[in-house]
This record gives structure tokens, sequence and C-alpha cells, in this order.
């Protein structure tokens, strides 16, 4: 009787811990919730009910009362399995790649493509990934190495879908904008009204929406920049690149006006050393920076 104690206690625990690292996108319907549990609750009863008929000369009372007695554990596991099953299987079926501020990572996939991920990116792809797709969800900035396969290479973004057979490229995908370039290969961008190519060389860099008005061609040399420890910046407002500095460095940056925000700057800035960074930025603007209580301040 312990013994099947120790496994229900330990099977309620893996699902409550697995239920606590999913996210509930729809509110649960609570009248079906308990409709269902009534439901599996009169199923067990009616159970026990035939096992003390079945065992009527030995002893019910003690068959009854151990039945009954794992009740509200039974449906604690039934609400959790009700409520989060779906999300579980979901979560359970993911691998999930994260950056955190400041940090970079390398990733090998099955296929043997490679994932270089920039600092506070993530990338979410299945565990079947290369068996029935080759299909990856990234939030964030990636630079790709993708090794030909007869499954397409499909990258889904909050700004659009990019597919590939096998080639070279990078995908920036944050909420101030969208950007894609290639350094081998073709390339096709997507989304619910608009599909392009971009060919090797090529890129787009845009806020929200594209098309082949947004292409243009690579002027870098080592792209992209933050590969080879550089900035590239071509009309770049300054609220935009203290987001990437700040991601980059783990530092904070403020502005003494709001104004300030809009200013833009073009050039290249070597992006080894917070303090390189800043003298670069201050020679190119002609503003300054102070650093007061670990927060530096664009004047």
């Amino acid at each position: 009787m312990d013994r099947l104690k120790l496994k229900l206690d330990k099977k309620e625990k893996e699902i409550w811990e697995a239920s606590s690292q999913c996210k509930i996108t729809d509110i649960p319907d609570k009248k079906l919730m308990w409709h269902r549990l009534k439901q599996s609750m009169t199923l067990q009863s009616t159970k026990t009910e035939h096992m003390s008929i079945k065992f009527k000369n030995k002893t019910p009372k003690l068959i009854i009362w151990n039945n009954y007695k794992f009740l509200p554990s039974i449906a604690a596991m039934i609400i959790i399995i009700l409520l989060f099953s779906p999300t579980i299987f979901n979560h359970l079926a993911l691998n999930k790649k994260t950056t955190e501020i400041a940090q970079k990572e390398t990733i090998i996939l099955i296929d043997s493509s490679k994932i270089m991920l920039n600092a506070e990116s993530e990338i979410t792809y299945d565990k079947n990934y290369n068996i029935k797709n080759r299909n990856i969800k990234l939030e964030g900035e990636a630079y790709f190495e993708i090794q030909n396969n007869d499954l397409p290479f499909i990258i889904e973004t909050e700004h659009g879908k990019v597919t590939v057979l096998g080639t070279s490229f990078n995908v920036r995908s944050r909420k101030d904008g969208f950007e894609v370039g290639v350094n081998e290969g073709i390339v096709s961008i997507s989304n619910d009204s608009t599909s392009i190519q971009l060919l090797k060389g090529q890129h787009i860099n845009v806020s929200k929406t594209f098309n082949y008005k947004s292409i243009s061609d690579i002027s870098y040399e080592k792209y992209p920049g933050w590969l080879n420890q550089k900035v590239y910046c071509k009309n770049t407002k300054l609220d935009q690149l203290f987001d990437e500095i700040e991601r980059t460095f783990n530092v904070e940056i403020e502005f003494s006006k709001p104004s300030l925000k809009n200013m833009t700057l073009t050039g290249v800035i070597i992006a080894k050393d917070i303090h390189e960074v800043l003298e670069t930025i201050s020679l190119l603007t002609q503003h300054k920076f102070k650093l007061t209580g670990g927060i530096y301040t664009f004047i």
C-alpha cells in the first residue's frame, strides 16, 4: 500500500513540476473542468462499489477505505492533467536554447547545421527535428550555417518566415526591427502578404513590413558584425544602437534628453570593449557620456 502511495506522490510531483514551467494561453472553463472532475469521481466510485461486491466475503471496508483515501490525490491529478496536458505535451516535445545578456552560444543540430546565437536570444525546435521537418522558432538574433537537406530549413519569427535548403545567413528579429542578410546561397522570406528572395550578398533591414524595394547589398567585409566584434551603423537611430550595446556588454545607457534618441549614426564601431565603444560614439556624434552610479548617460 505504501508503495502505491509513493508511486502516486511521485507521479503527482512530476506532473506538477512540468506544469509549473508551462504558460497557460487560454483561461480554462471552470464549469467544464468541474463537470469532468465529477464524472471521473463518479467513475471511480462505481469501480469501488464493484470491487466491494466482488470481495463481499472478505474485507470490503478496508478496500473501500483505501480507494477513497486516494481520491483527493487522484482528483488533483485529473484536474492538473485536464488543465495542462496539451501544454505539458508541447513543452516536453520541444528543445529550447536561450542566451542571457552578454552571452553567446553555438548550437550544433542533429543534421550538422550550426547556429550561433547572439546575446538575449532564443531558439525553439521540435525534438523530432530532421525527421518530419527542420522548423525552428527564433526570438532575437542568430547566424545560421545550414547543411543541405531534402527537408527545407524554416525559421519562424514575429516578423516573417525564412526558408532555405543549405546556406549561410543572419536573422535578427527583435521588437525594433527585422534583418536578414545572406553570405551564401538563397533565402526566401515571407509573411501573410509578401514573399521575396535574397541572393548572396543581399540583405533587408526594416522596422516592420518588407518587399523587393527593401533589398540592398551588404556593404561590409565581414557580415554580421556581432560575430566579428563590430557594430555596423547606417543611419541607425541611437536608441536602437544603445539597446544593442546594452545587450552585448550588460550595461545601462540613458539619454539626458528624449530628442537625442532620434539621432542617427553611420560608421563602423569596434565592439571589443565598452569604453572603446562609447569613445567612438562620442567622436562620431560630438556628444559625451557621463557615468553615475553604474549608469551611462548620453548628454
